[in-house]
């Protein structure tokens, strides 16, 4: 039951990657194409990483699958936790750097427009996130 059970899981995977693709491509077009245009680019942004987001988590769904019908085991108690506390230093940084430019940008009048500080600084947490679980992996402390 359970080896059939994840033959439908990773078929509606592929299909989920399939409309992922097609999802990052088209807004990474219009992205682009209002860069060209000499539009704001900063709302289409958004729909680029979202795309993005859902191809590598159709991807990463995928190889889970692939590797429960072999019988591996991914996740342990041990990685969770890793996610977890990186998530939670990734969060505290990104509400930290937006409480900062604010307060910065209101202090010195910077002029700097919202929407694109959010976007930016959105942008450099996801990094940090990834950046973060490396280490906290790395090191061992958990």
């Amino acid at each position: 039951m359970k080896l059939n059970e994840n033959k439908k899981m990773l078929l509606m995977s592929k299909i989920s990657l399939a409309l992922s693709i097609f999802m990052f491509a088209s807004a990474s077009f219009w992205f682009i194409q209002n860069i060209f245009e000499g539009k704001p680019y900063y709302e289409s942004l958004i729909f680029v990483i979202i795309g993005l987001s859902f191809l590598i988590g159709a991807y990463f769904n995928i190889k889970r699958f692939k590797a429960e019908s072999e019988g591996k085991t991914i996740a342990d108690e041990r990685s969770l936790r890793v996610g977890e506390k990186s998530g939670m230093f990734a969060f505290v940084l990104l509400i930290a750097a937006l409480m900062v430019s604010g307060v910065v940008n209101s202090a010195f009048n910077l002029g700097l427009e919202y929407t694109s500080t959010v976007y930016v600084i959105s942008v450099a947490s996801l990094f940090s996130w990834i950046i973060i679980a490396y280490y906290i992996d790395k090191k061992g402390d958990v």
